[in-house]
């Protein structure tokens, strides 16, 4: 019985399965596969490769405080700070209400570059393969193409990582092997069900950093309903999606944008205490799980 984690999507908020998989490490929880989306991708495959919590923490938090990362007109664009006072969604929505996000759409398949996101990728994951991994990884997407989710196993990290991190809209779908691969995270930000069929037969601990849907007041336009609606038909997905897991950490993320870089710490903090939590669940699992191990019939050597 395979012992698995799986990382949810959700942009900044991801640096909190740094801190979960630090608790992980601690409790010495015995990892035998992960798949991650977007963020979960990207630490998920720098995790996969090199399996200590403590030196990625610090070496994220390094580059997002650099002055590479904190400089970078592309990056200030995308990414909220403390210097920056207005979040990306909500430029998007004004500009959508302009009209201008549609008519560029109309024009462009998306609004960024893919090479910009990829640059940002190979900053955080090395020139790797999946076969590099010391834990069994995997990364879901979806084909635009068939509209089937796929699940990458093998080849180049950094384009799975960019294909489960492009988001439709924001960055291109990517071409691989007649396949159009965008974000699966926009069907499902924790791929509970992959994660169990992937790694058959698992024990699933799903780690979620989406958001809390915050009440609003008046809406006035229908691109806002538009939005509302699709957030909240997103988080109804998901719920069901963590009722799948045998264990779920979600750190307390409030209402966290993806796109704010403020108070990584605290990110990372939150992490370690949603695990901390969970942690009588953990040494339940952990104990099944070493027992459900030596009920699994062996093949004959």
């Amino acid at each position: 019985m395979n012992l698995c984690v799986a990382l949810g999507g959700g942009g900044a908020r991801g640096l909190s399965h740094l801190g979960v998989l630090q608790v992980l490490e601690r409790e010495r929880v015995p990892v035998d596969g992960i798949i991650g989306t977007s963020v979960g991708a990207i630490v998920g495959a720098t995790y996969a490769l090199h399996p200590d919590a403590h030196e990625i923490t610090r070496r994220a938090l390094g580059y997002l405080n650099s002055e590479s990362f904190r400089g970078d007109i592309f990056k200030k664009v995308l990414f909220r700070s403390e210097g920056t006072s207005q979040n990306v969604l909500a430029n998007l929505v004004r500009n959508i209400r302009k009209g201008y996000i549609f008519s560029n759409l109309l024009r462009k398949p998306a609004i960024f570059h893919s090479q910009r996101l990829l640059d940002l990728i190979c900053d955080l994951i090395p020139d790797r393969t999946f076969a590099d991994c010391s834990i069994p990884f995997a990364v879901p997407a979806i084909d635009v193409r068939s509209g089937k989710e796929v699940l990458l196993t093998e080849g180049p990290l950094r384009q799975a990582v960019l294909a489960s991190c492009s988001l439709p809209g924001f960055f291109p779908p990517v071409e691989r092997d007649g396949m159009l691969l965008a974000d699966a995270g926009i069907v499902g930000p924790v791929a509970v069900d992959a994660t169990r069929r992937h790694f058959a037969p698992a024990i699933v601990i799903a780690v979620d950093i989406t958001p809390e849907i915050e009440p609003v007041g008046e809406i006035h336009l229908g691109v806002e309903a538009l939005l509302r609606m699709e957030s909240i038909a997103g988080k109804r997905l998901n719920e069901i999606e963590l009722g799948r897991a045998d264990l779920v950490i979600h750190p307390s993320v409030g209402t966290k944008s993806w796109s704010d870089f403020s108070g990584l710490e605290d990110l990372v903090s939150q992490g370690i205490a949603a695990a901390e939590a969970k942690v009588r669940n953990l040494r339940k699992l952990i104990t099944e799980h070493r027992i459900l191990f030596w009920k699994t019939p062996r093949s004959p050597a």
